[in-house]
């Protein structure tokens, strides 16, 4: 969607993330050595999506990862709680732009900044793979792209996903990660809607909080009663996760909102129509 941010010349082996989890520089294996009860976390990116990871000069601290999706579209694409945890941080700053910082307990942390938008506030319980906020390029930032760092007792560590280390690498297109975050929830379909929209607790039931404008992860869809706004209508319900409410998960939005697909279509973002609940 806009040029992807440079970093300095690659000045390490080339390692690659395979889709076993197990990570290669050139044809010799890394195996990864044991963290401190690490809370098996994943990439903070949707279930599948492949992403390349570098750090720079600038970056107070080797470990600190730079992200960016390789489908060539960074912003605006989901950021997911890389695991479970409560926020304990979610504001925005000169410097690190929209950010959110999760305390995983054991002295674990994972910090998230320069989103295009935040989902969660302070105090929030959040799960593996709960979408909180969406990539950007707010703040010291100069491209599109997600900055996470992984920190144990205040301090910055090699950044482990899905129980292997990611290596250190000072260029994009050279590691690379394949999510394996699908929130511990079989069944998850990505969908873009254009606006907010009023969650209820079954089709055409009470209402109960809202899903954010954006990408967002829906389960499968029922046909109940019709939305109609002028000339565009949908018959049917996407069950979901809400981004506010009470209670949140589990909930009912209407398919109207779906950026794309047309009347009484309820189609995931690549054209696949959703699983019947």
């Amino acid at each position: 969607m806009r040029s992807e941010r440079r970093q300095k010349h690659w000045r390490t082996t080339a390692m690659v993330a395979s889709s076993a989890g197990v990570i290669t520089a050139g044809m010799a294996a890394v195996v990864p050595t044991s963290a401190s009860a690490d809370p098996a976390f994943q990439a903070p990116v949707p279930c599948g999506q492949r992403w390349t990871t570098s750090t720079h000069s600038g970056h107070a601290d080797a470990d600190m990862l730079d992200m960016i999706s390789t489908d060539g579209v960074t912003r605006g694409k989901p950021v997911l709680a890389s695991a479970g945890g409560r926020v304990t941080v979610s504001t925005f700053s000169n410097s690190g732009g929209n950010m959110i910082v999760i305390d995983h307990g054991g002295g674990w942390q994972t910090r998230y900044l320069h989103l295009d938008s935040r989902a969660v506030g302070v105090g929030v319980d959040v799960g593996t793979g709960r979408q909180i906020g969406a990539a950007g390029t707010t703040g010291a930032s100069s491209g599109p792209h997600l900055h996470f760092e992984q920190k144990l007792n205040g301090a910055v560590v090699q950044a482990r996903f899905n129980g292997s280390l990611v290596p250190r690498a000072w260029s994009y297109n050279q590691v690379f990660v394949t999510s394996n975050n699908c929130g511990g929830t079989p069944g998850k379909y990505w969908v873009d809607t254009h606006a907010d929209a009023p969650g209820h607790s079954s089709p055409g039931g009470t209402r109960t909080g809202t899903l954010n404008k954006g990408t967002n992860y829906v389960y499968c869809r029922v046909w109940g009663p019709k939305v109609q706004v002028g000339s565009d209508y949908n018959h049917w319900w996407m069950k979901t996760d809400l981004d506010s409410g009470n209670p949140w998960q589990n909930q009912y939005v209407s398919a109207y909102y779906l950026s794309r697909w047309g009347n009484d279509v309820a189609k995931d973002n690549n054209g696949n129509d959703l699983p019947n609940c």
